[in-house]
């Protein structure tokens, strides 16, 4: 597999996992602050956060990845030679 395909991988990863632990962190957050309150929070809050946090971390890993790829693959060719 190539490296943007390894990095894709690992984005596409991320992201999910980002997303999923986000979500279940901002339910339990509205869920105690609307017990708190004695009120039923607006759970639509959730996704307008965890998707942009969610795509946003799925690039950065995509990059990062890339670049350690990209750094590693350099390494190696120069102790090659």
């Amino acid at each position: 597999m190539s490296n943007v395909g390894r990095a894709s991988v690992i984005g596409l990863i991320t992201g999910i996992v980002c997303f999923c632990l986000l979500a279940v962190l901002l339910v339990l957050f509205l869920l105690t602050l609307g017990a708190l309150r004695h009120s039923h929070p607006d759970m639509s809050f959730v996704l307008k956060v965890a998707v942009p946090v969610a795509v946003l971390t799925t690039v950065a890993a995509f990059f990062i990845a890339l670049g350690r790829f990209a750094t590693i693959d350099k390494h190696t060719v120069h102790k090659s030679h």
